[in-house]
């Protein structure tokens, strides 16, 4: 079994999927970006806490906006 462990967090067709060392099986497939992360994450955590090295790859990272800007033009446009 390898030491050296990749968690992948992908967009595919509006869902993120994580996937382990490029294997063809899927993890988990999440709504958002930051569930997903956060799985993986979670799952990298737990490998080095067996000692073994562990990393997160995120393709596409979408960009974080504030929503409060958004809410107030909403709220004046109505």
């Amino acid at each position: 079994m390898a030491n050296e462990h990749s968690y992948f967090v992908r967009p595919v067709s509006g869902v993120w999927h994580v996937t382990w060392n490029d294997a063809p099986d899927l993890i988990g497939s999440y709504s958002c970006q930051a569930e997903a992360q956060a799985i993986a994450e979670m799952m990298a955590r737990h490998m080095r806490v067996q000692g073994k090295t562990a990393k997160v790859e995120v393709f596409e990272p979408e960009q974080r906006r504030a929503t409060w800007g958004r809410s107030i033009v909403n709220h004046v446009a109505a």
